[in-house]
């Protein structure tokens, strides 16, 4: 009984995974998505925004459900560095706030629309730091 229900779980999910195959594409574009070459204090460095598909699964003993869904990821090299995830981006016009996660500290890029630059600044052991990003 178990192995039969766990078998129609498994076929649900596979069938509810194909569902939500095209839900980021319906998500609206931020100017931010995309990648990004930057400058942090002088050295090179690369940004990448994109949305992502992000299903939700939740179980409850045997039986699980899956629920389709989509999420805004960025991720962070510097000088080729490994890539670190970014976080929390708010947005409000033309200027962007977001959260490093390899200290947890928050950074700052305004945009200018006429160049597709960036400038602003990150933070590190509470002292700001320059940043400046052009889109690829």
């Amino acid at each position: 009984m178990i192995r039969t229900s766990l078998k129609r779980t498994l076929s649900a999910l596979a069938l509810l995974s194909l569902v939500g195959l095209g839900q980021a594409s319906q998500v609206a574009s931020k100017w931010y998505f995309g990648t990004w070459n930057c400058n942090i204090d002088s050295r090179a460095a690369r940004m990448v925004w994109k949305v992502v598909d992000d299903p939700q699964t939740h179980c409850d003993g045997d039986v699980c459900s899956t629920s389709s869904g989509v999420a805004i990821r960025g991720w962070f090299s510097d000088s080729g560095s490994r890539w670190v995830p970014l976080e929390s981006p708010r947005t409000v016009g033309n200027e962007f706030r977001f959260t490093y996660t390899g200290d947890r500290t928050s950074w700052f890029l305004r945009f200018n629309p006429s160049s597709r630059s960036a400038s602003g600044n990150t933070v590190w052991q509470g002292k700001a730091y320059p940043l400046s990003c052009v889109k690829s």
